[in-house]
């Protein structure tokens, strides 16, 4: 109807939400960011928080405004 929506491209959203692709533009921007990583399942989850060292916050993809967001101090 010729109505123009104002927002993000996907692009932008996949851009940012796909660590490897986001660690690789900040590297290149020579931006430093903090260690971080990704996780399927819990174990995935502990495995990676081990390596990076707690607290860790954890948090869903694809979820704005903080929703789903958690500190986790330990593997407990």
């Amino acid at each position: 109807n010729g109505v123009k929506v104002l927002g993000t491209p996907p692009s932008a959203i996949d851009l940012a939400e796909d660590r490897d692709l986001f660690r690789a533009m900040m590297e290149k921007l020579m931006i430093p960011m903090p260690e971080s990583g990704m996780a399927v399942t819990v174990e995935e989850a502990i495995e990676t928080a081990k390596r990076i060292g707690y607290p860790v916050m954890v948090r869903p993809s694809y979820v704005l405004g903080g929703r789903g967001m958690e500190v986790v101090y330990s593997d407990e």
